[in-house]
């Protein structure tokens, strides 16, 4: 059978490390729910390349064999199915491992999942229930661990491979869940296209820098949006772009309309992939001022390697593994969380020095290799045993 690829939520990122699985081997696609018309065309263009889609492949008949299992299951989980987050992704997985179309799984199935949620989980039922020969591995990246995950050192323990994006993820769950077996965890970073034309450092009057992200608290959209309405009152040669959407996007419109900003903030809407090269090669930096919350925070944002990818200076944040990508002082400059002096120092001191931008800029290029995703998911498709 081929290897079947699990995810509960498509994301742009993801779909690049599928279109780049598809060039080297054949696999299933298997989406716990339907997905954003957003995502569409790419998975058109995956099922060309001769890659099956799964979407919801349920059944409506519940074995006797099946329904043991998951007693048993239920049973030997009991602790963390009583509360809290964990107990809400169990249960959700359960029910998805219910109605889940055996047929499309096997003894010597292999399976790779996409967080430490209900696609592992699911995956981790599925090889309990096999009992043997089915095989399977999965990647965390932010929220799934950054609560306090009780299915984690499970999760781990039973698999080929746990692949971290970050060593920041790899530190943190060394000390966070100490139970898990750390021979298997191995760092697996995602990446971003390489391009052919990077973008050229201008010097022209208007200093442009932009963002592109989802739109939640996490990003740290607002502080930016403060930073850049103080570095304007004294510096009329700046723009913003800021491309993205999200539950916050009204919140920041309305931001930007109230401190009629919008003389130097140009919000373009959701950018599509076909659309990303011209939103890069607009801007002179890219700024990512990210956040940590009580149980949440970035990983490493894919963003950040692609505007390495053009050979953009940075100015992001010390949360968790960006210090990785955004190097102090190297290819950008890193700031404290919520600073939003700290954030105008960094966006004058890259305005005012031309020099130091081009050196930010050839050293992103440099940066930028440990990121290409072709290298990095060749190499990941080798290690879980898919080709």
């Amino acid at each position: 059978m081929k290897p079947v690829y699990i995810v509960k939520n498509l994301a742009p990122w993801m779909i690049d490390e599928l279109s780049v699985f598809a060039t080297h081997t054949q696999f299933v696609l298997l989406l716990l729910r339907k997905q954003n018309s957003f995502y569409d065309n790419a998975l058109n263009d995956l099922e060309a390349k001769g890659i099956e889609i799964l979407i919801e492949p349920y059944s409506k008949i519940i074995d006797v064999k099946k329904l043991w299992f998951i007693m048993k299951f239920v049973f030997l989980n009991f602790k963390k199915l009583l509360w809290g987050y964990s107990a809400i992704i169990g249960w959700k997985s359960i029910i998805w491992f219910a109605k889940l179309d055996m047929t499309h799984f096997s003894e010597e199935t292999k399976l790779h999942a996409q967080f430490a949620t209900q696609p592992a989980i699911i995956s981790l039922m599925l090889k309990m229930y096999f009992k043997r020969g089915l095989d399977y591995c999965f990647t965390f990246h932010a929220y799934d661990i950054y609560f306090k995950n009780k299915w984690m050192s499970l999760l781990v323990n039973n698999s080929i491979y746990a692949f971290s994006i970050s060593d920041y993820n790899i530190q943190y769950i060394t000390s966070s869940y100490p139970d898990s077996d750390l021979e298997k965890v191995k760092l697996a970073r995602l990446g971003a296209f390489e391009v052919a034309n990077t973008s050229i450092q201008k010097i022209g009057t208007v200093f442009t820098i932009g963002l592109l992200s989802w739109f939640t608290e996490k990003k740290g959209i607002i502080y930016l949006l403060e930073a850049v309405k103080n570095v304007y009152q004294q510096d009329k040669d700046i723009k913003l772009v800021l491309a993205g959407d999200g539950p916050l996007k009204g919140e920041y419109l309305k931001y930007i309309d109230e401190h009629n900003l919008s003389a130097c903030v140009s919000y373009i809407g959701r950018v599509n992939s076909t659309e990303k090269p011209d939103f890069f090669r607009t801007i002179d930096a890219f700024l990512l001022p990210a956040i940590s919350l009580r149980n949440d925070k970035d990983g490493i944002p894919v963003v950040l390697m692609e505007a390495t990818s053009y050979g953009l200076p940075l100015i992001s944040t010390n949360v968790s593994g960006i210090p990785e990508i955004c190097i102090n002082e190297f290819n950008g400059k890193l700031i404290e969380e919520k600073d939003v002096v700290a954030l105008q120092e960094a966006i004058y001191a890259l305005k005012s020095d031309f020099s130091l931008r081009q050196t930010f800029a050839k050293n992103s290029l440099v940066v930028f290799k440990k990121y290409n995703i072709q290298d990095n998911s060749l190499s990941k498709l080798k290690d879980m045993k898919w080709i």
